[in-house]
């Protein structure tokens, strides 16, 4: 009865034992062959290392290509579509019969295998992290330069109203300079800034440049009412520099100076002024700060407002209004002129003022005209 049960046991105890050895297992490669893992985690570790390790060789080799060496390698070299192979294994083929051994030599042998497998992926992502970042490297310059805003010519029309508000016709000035181009002007008044009767002729020439400065020179002829000496003339020459150009609530700024030779009575002169310009839609804004040196009468300050605003791109409405004090005299004067511009062809503007000059004795009209050209 003993034989049957027995027999039964032992048959039992060599399936399970024949289970145990079927089931899957890693290996791990010695000097004297090859060492099964016993313990499942340190399998699942080494699987998803060696794993991990062909996936970083393969996006390696995919990041230090060039792209006409990808484009090949998809179609075969010859224009037909391939397939791409993935890069040999460094590991050594596996034997096909896996020797078993003893528990302290399968440690030490995993644990060196773990080591190396985890320093070798440290290093693969390091690499594969550095050569895909090489390769975004040249797309930046391109979209940096389409960044690049595009300087647009201008257009017919500003290049009218660019024209018209060259103007200097009006005592208070814009703090725009004429920019790459001369322009002719001729101005004629009734009075002097300061309200003298009088003929008053001022030829100049100006001259802009591609740097925001302006310069100009020109001539002041003067024929005063009552003077016995007739006709006097000066010789002026004056220089118009932007300081700060218009941002926000901040308005163009610039400097103006003028030097006059000694003219009648009146020896040197010089004036210096700081000009602000402020625009809102197309009106524009103006004020003017000045002080004026003489060599042998009072010098004088100025404050003044200016504005003008274009109807279409052929007529310019301004008007200013100033203040002159000389100083340590009672004649001080204030001025208002309204007049417009008017373009004629694309090169020409004629203007025409009309303006009250009041002093402490009187009050008495003030006519100009002017003729601004480009040559």
């Amino acid at each position: 009865m003993l034989q049957p049960l027995m027999a039964l046991l032992a048959v039992a105890s060599l399936g399970a034992a024949e289970g145990t050895a079927t089931q899957a297992r890693c290996t791990v490669d010695t000097g004297a062959g090859s060492v099964t893992v016993l313990r499942t985690e340190d399998c699942a570790e080494l699987t998803q290392l060696r794993e991990e390790r062909e996936t970083l060789r393969q996006r390696l080799a995919e990041a230090r290509r060039e792209p006409q060496d990808r484009g090949d390698d998809a179609t075969g070299g010859s224009g037909e579509e391939g397939t791409v192979e993935p890069p040999p294994s460094a590991e050594p083929p596996l034997p096909a019969a896996p020797v078993e051994a003893n528990p302290p030599e399968e440690r030490s042998a995993v644990t060196e295998e773990l080591r190396a497998l985890r320093r070798e992926v440290a290093e693969l992502r390091q690499s594969v992290a550095e050569a895909e970042a090489r390769r975004a490297l040249p797309a930046a310059p391109v979209q940096a330069a389409k960044a690049e805003p595009v300087l647009e010519e201008k257009s017919e029309r500003e290049e009218a109203l660019e024209l018209l508000r060259n103007t200097n016709m009006l005592t208070v000035q814009n703090a725009d300079p004429a920019e790459r181009e001369v322009l002719g002007e001729v101005n004629v008044a009734n009075r002097t800034q300061t309200g003298e009767v009088g003929f008053v002729l001022q030829p100049q020439v100006r001259v802009g440049t591609p740097w925001k400065v302006e310069f100009g020179a020109g001539a002041q002829l003067q024929n005063l009412a009552g003077e016995q000496e007739g006709t006097t003339g000066a010789v002026s020459a004056y220089a118009l520099g932007q300081l700060v150009d218009e941002k926000g609530a901040r308005p163009q700024l610039a400097l103006w100076g003028q030097v006059t030779s000694p003219q009648g009575e009146e020896g040197v002169s010089a004036e210096a002024r700081v000009l602000a310009t402020k625009t809102f839609g197309q009106t524009r804004l103006h004020g003017n700060v000045g002080y004026s040196a003489r060599q042998d009468t009072e010098d004088d300050y100025l404050l003044g407002l200016a504005a003008d605003h274009p109807i279409g791109d052929r007529l310019l409405l301004q008007g200013d209004a100033y203040y002159v004090n000389p100083l340590g005299a009672e004649d001080a004067s204030v001025n208002a002129s309204v007049g417009t511009g008017l373009r004629v062809g694309s090169s020409f503007v004629v203007t025409g003022a009309v303006g009250v000059n009041a002093t402490n004795e009187d009050v008495a009209p003030r006519l100009l005209f002017g003729v601004l050209g480009r040559i």
